[in-house]
């Protein structure tokens, strides 16, 4: 057997332990919270939200929202966060179909859930953090560059440039998986047989199953996922990159006006570091995979599509490390943090990419904690962390005129589910006021006059929406 599937077998035997079930959580209080939204179609839909309250904590309380996926009771995280006694909340059973559309009606629902968690009586509006990982990352990363008002973001493995990790690195990896699979079905071997056949242990990790059945495949973890990126291909027609940049993050960073912490990994072969910082790309991968397999994103592409993330954010409020990981069983640390930087853009360098890996091909790494990261910006407070920038104004702008890419209006519907037009109104008028209370509207003033001098024919419509947007503030819609 290869060097490759003895990995992969290995993976595959820490994954079939069952999970330890941990203690009950207690004095906790628990809801289960509908969240109205209109979809695509301008239909309402409305999902569920889970939110974790720790009772006889100081009110009103930071909240840590973690969107997309679900954080369950059994969480360390969920845990770490209840004994600060910071409120948590989440996606509650998440709908299959609507995560497919990540960049669709999953990430107006995430909009929606956050606005109505930034709300909850219990909690304070200017102690609110987002925690992300993978695609819960992208949508960390995108909710930063359209709501005012975080305290802070941290974003996990995320996804900056959805065009390259969907059309075109998924592209490429079900190609190397496919040419896998006609060599494989040529020439079987017996030994890789008899390890598919093994039974996962009850309670072990749901995807154990898929991938055994995967099991001879370069990267199998991705042809495990193949199946849920289609409705998500299907938004963005092929070509369409104004629309790829503008679902991206790479195409939002000019809109950051809070704190956005990343964690990435260079082994990742999922969503491949490539995409957060060039200078921490391995030239060439592991020798799990092809010398030549190139998981770099390709120069060319219009917009900021060839950028990575670090080239998208302001050089003098960003902080780069690249952390080694030991060659065995990593310890347990706390993410490392400049807290007067907006950006820290941690990349652990834990090797080269491998095929049998996922967001790591290490899974001897102890746990990197957040938590002090976090208590030092709610510390702060978003009137301390959050700065309004001329990207995130026009964008607020634009959504006030219906013209959001991201976030796209509808009229001639219920007016009062998030998605219309009124809502989102009244959503950008609440964020604009609340941080017109922390620096005044002078300060406003100022920060549209920045986006005036960038403007070109835009300028007369831009200038009547902004007195719209001025009286709404003032006086309420």
């Amino acid at each position: 057997m290869s060097a490759q599937k003895m990995d992969m077998a290995k993976v595959l035997a820490m994954l079939s332990q069952p999970k330890e079930e941990p203690a009950p959580l207690t004095n906790v209080e628990k809801r289960i919270i509908g969240v109205p939204f209109l979809n695509q179609k301008g239909e309402k839909e409305v999902g569920d939200i889970w939110v974790f309250i720790p009772e006889g904590a100081d009110r009103p309380m930071p909240v840590i929202y973690v969107p997309h996926y679900e954080i369950g009771e059994d969480s360390v995280e969920l845990r770490d966060y209840l004994a600060e006694g910071w409120a948590v909340a989440s996606c509650h059973s998440a709908d299959p179909a609507r995560n497919g559309k990540l960049a669709d009606d999953d990430l107006v629902f995430n909009n929606a859930a956050l606005r109505v968690v930034r709300h909850l009586p219990e909690v304070d509006p200017d102690r609110v953090a987002l925690v992300g990982g993978s695609a819960g990352g992208y949508c960390t990363a995108m909710l930063t560059g359209l709501q005012l008002g975080l305290c802070t973001s941290v974003a996990n493995g995320p996804i900056a440039n959805a065009w390259f990790e969907y059309e075109y690195y998924f592209e490429k990896a079900d190609e190397l998986n496919r040419q896998a699979a006609f060599s494989a079905a040529a020439a079987s071997n017996p030994d890789e047989r008899s390890v598919e056949e093994e039974e996962p242990a009850p309670g072990a990790h749901p995807l154990v199953k898929r991938l055994r059945s995967l099991f001879t495949l370069p990267i199998p973890f991705i042809a495990a996922l193949k199946g849920g990126v289609g409705p998500l291909r299907d938004y963005f027609p092929k070509g369409d990159y104004a629309k790829w940049e503008a679902l991206s993050a790479v195409g939002v960073a000019k809109n950051y006006s809070s704190p956005l912490m990343v964690n990435h990994a260079t082994s990742d072969v999922l969503v491949p570091v490539g995409q957060i910082c060039r200078k921490a790309v391995y030239e060439v991968p592991g020798d799990s995979l092809p010398a030549d397999f190139d998981l770099r994103v390709p120069a060319g592409m219009p917009g900021n599509l060839s950028k990575t993330l670090e080239e998208c954010l302001p050089e003098e409020d960003t902080v780069v490390r690249i952390i080694p990981v030991p060659e065995e069983n990593a310890p347990e640390t706390d993410l490392p943090f400049d807290v007067e930087k907006m950006f820290n853009l941690n990349i652990y360098d834990d090797g080269r990419p491998e095929g049998y890996g996922t967001h790591s091909a290490r899974m001897d790494i102890g746990r990197r904690h957040d938590v002090p990261y976090l208590r030092a910006c709610f510390a702060r407070t978003a009137a301390r962390t959050c700065t309004l920038r001329p990207g995130m104004l026009l964008e607020l702008l634009k959504r006030w005129e219906g013209k959001s890419v991201a976030l796209p209006a509808h009229t001639g519907c219920d007016d009062t589910v998030y998605g219309s037009l009124k809502v989102y109104r009244e959503e950008i008028a609440e964020e604009l006021s609340a941080w017109c209370d922390h620096h005044g509207k002078d300060a406003l003033q100022a920060v549209f006059d920045e986006v005036l001098d960038n403007a070109k024919e835009e300028k007369i419509s831009l200038q009547a929406t902004f007195e719209s947007v001025k009286k709404a503030v003032s006086g309420g819609l």
